[in-house]
């Protein structure tokens, strides 16, 4: 199974937090290398966060079609493509912020594009933790067939621990 998702995200993921250090960085110096730079980077996490949507559309259908997650999880699964959207909403409304800051000179537009920058930090932690959960949790995108050897190698393995322990501490 062909995954797409996971490189896209950790960008989405990544971004907002040099762009939060960048926004910081321009209220310390006043630079606007720095205002405009932080721009760049919600931008670079914009686009990321497209390529993300489409590529998570793409791979929980096939996650849903193959059976390759718990069923506990499928209900998950969509609160996380719908919070997808959310995350590109919100670096949507950062960008326009970020440009109007920029382009009118406007310390107001600044301090709203840190609040909205952070907000953007907030939503893609938040959205990261839930497709953690999606993996860790519920095997979304993880094939049976690994799972299944894994437990059987984890069932050897504490057969094997045992018969040491049997042997070594029960015979001394």
């Amino acid at each position: 199974m062909n995954i797409l998702h996971p490189p896209f995200v950790h960008f989405v993921v990544a971004l907002p937090v040099i762009a939060l250090f960048s926004q910081l960085t321009y209220f310390v110096t006043k630079d606007k290398a720095y205002s405009r730079a932080a721009f760049r980077i919600i931008g670079f996490s914009l686009l990321a966060s497209f390529l993300a949507i489409i590529s998570g559309i793409s791979d929980a259908q096939k996650i849903i079609d193959n059976q390759r997650i718990i069923q506990e999880g499928v209900e998950l699964l969509n609160t996380h493509k719908i919070f997808g959207f959310v995350v590109v909403a919100t670096l949507i409304a950062t960008s326009v912020t970020k440009w109007l800051a920029i382009t009118k000179n406007s310390p107001f537009y600044e301090n709203i594009s840190l609040v909205f920058i952070i907000a953007s930090l907030i939503v893609s932690l938040y959205q990261g933790r839930s497709g953690g959960e999606l993996v860790y949790k519920y095997s979304a995108g993880i094939d049976n067939k690994i799972i299944m050897q894994r437990a059987n190698e984890q069932k050897k393995s504490n057969f094997t621990f045992i018969f040491i322990h049997f042997l070594v501490y029960e015979n001394i």
